[in-house]
């Protein structure tokens, strides 16, 4: 069923509901030159890479076909320069986050992760449209619930990523009660992906996402609905909570029906439909001494199971056997349309400990973590270094090692262990 007429009414319920707020506030043309605030902010990324590579990997030697490395050792040096604009005038506000990634003269690129504008018609109600990132969930690594977000990279969460295109409105409203202190409504429209002749989209394949937000009894609570328009729908709940002063627990659920779920099957490529229900489940607790440790496990029922991974590990090797360019950019190409990401089988186990400033290190915070894949036994460890010594300057040094038989998911990675040494520097 066509959801055009849905979208027209939807839009038209929306600016019902804001227009009355626009006769409250009738807009003063004089404004205050302290309400008017240009921010810039922006950092530059030194970041030097050491890899060791594991030659006898299939996804190593698809990656280097016909053009293997004389070591087993490389290395990549980049800038990653950021520039970020905040502007705001009264009621109206632009944001502009930009990134750009140098590896050589001749390799390059620039990223517009963030440009929107805002408009506030009233206290309750704030208006945005442009290219914004969003940020929906409770996971820390893992996101399940966040229909809209930037894919999220469990070894760096907290990574800047680009946004998408949208429009939404989010109407905020406190409430005097013992059960109920907050409620707060987000709906985004953000069009169509699929861009014909570069610069046209399907109207019928807009997307729709809506979540309502509740303090309920000291409970944050999010309901969420992804209308997709080039697919199945997605319906979400998420939940955080201080069960004391220094230990929270969050955990994120998420629905969707005829889901497609690939796989391989004797060499070739498998497809399921069938209704997903992926979550995550985690904890953080602040200890006396400072130390943060945070644990999440999250199941995506989309993912393969570990005979399943074996299987696919047995397809790649298999075409890589072959010498034959054609079957190995085959096999290539299924990789990259259908098992990209960071989390291809069922079962994750993340755990991380942060412990600033140790024995009285001033501007030292050390942190460690692990991904474990529970379906297969294989893990990621990663040590990170932080020193800040002053506001504008920070070294970070980070090895990571990756374990598993050759089969499992980080066992048979192209990168056995790598070590990562940045420096940024902010202004």
């Amino acid at each position: 069923m066509p959801r055009f007429p849905f979208y027209i009414l939807l839009f038209a319920s929306l600016f019902a509901g804001i227009l009355p707020a626009q006769e409250e506030n009738t807009p003063d043309d004089t404004v205050d030159e302290e309400q008017q605030q240009l921010e810039w902010s922006g950092n530059l990324d030194l970041k030097y890479t050491l890899f060791h590579m594991d030659q006898r990997s299939a996804q190593y030697q698809m990656q280097f076909w016909k053009l293997p490395p004389s070591s087993s050792f490389l290395s990549q040096y980049r800038l990653e320069p950021y520039v970020n604009a905040d502007y705001h005038n009264g009621d109206v506000g632009f944001v502009l986050k930009t990134h750009g990634t140098y590896y050589s003269d001749a390799n390059g690129r620039f990223d517009l992760f963030e440009s929107y504008g805002s408009y506030a018609p009233s206290i309750n109600i704030t208006l945005q449209a442009g290219k914004r990132v969003y940020s929906w969930g409770k996971g820390y690594a893992f996101n399940p619930t966040g229909y809209i977000n930037p894919v999220k990279d469990p070894e760096n969460p907290e990574l800047a990523q680009a946004g998408i295109l949208s429009a939404n409105v989010e109407y905020i409203k406190s409430i005097n009660s013992e059960a109920l202190q907050n409620i707060a409504l987000m709906i985004a429209v953000v069009p169509s992906t699929e861009i014909l002749n570069g610069r046209y989209g399907d109207i019928e394949r807009t997307n729709v996402a809506v979540k309502s937000y509740f303090l309920l009894w000291d409970t944050d609570v999010d309901l969420m609905t992804y209308l997709n328009g080039n697919g199945p729908d997605k319906y979400g709940f998420d939940f955080s909570r201080n069960l004391k002063e220094n230990i929270e627990l969050h955990g994120e659920v998420s629905v969707s029906h005829n889901v497609a779920r690939y796989s391989i099957e004797h060499d070739s490529l498998y497809v399921q439909v069938r209704d997903d229900v992926s979550y995550v489940l985690g904890a953080r607790y602040l200890t006396a001494s400072n130390v943060t440790l945070i644990a999440e496990y999250y199941h995506n029922e989309l993912g393969m199971k570990g005979s399943e991974y074996q299987q696919y590990s047995e397809y790649l090797a298999k075409s890589v056997v072959t010498n034959n360019t054609a079957i190995v950019h085959s096999a290539l190409n299924t990789t990259m349309r259908y098992f990209r990401g960071n989390t291809l089988m069922q079962d994750y186990f993340y755990a991380k400990i942060i412990y600033p400033e140790p024995f009285d290190l001033l501007y030292f915070t050390p942190s460690l973590y692990t991904i474990y894949n529970i379906s297969d036994n294989s893990y990621l460890l990663s040590l990170q270094l932080n020193y800040k010594p002053v506001t504008n300057i920070e070294f970070i040094l980070w090895p990571t090692i990756l374990a598993g038989n050759s089969k499992s998911e980080y066992g048979g990675k192209q990168v056995q262990e790598k070590i990562e040494a940045w420096m940024r520097v902010f202004f």
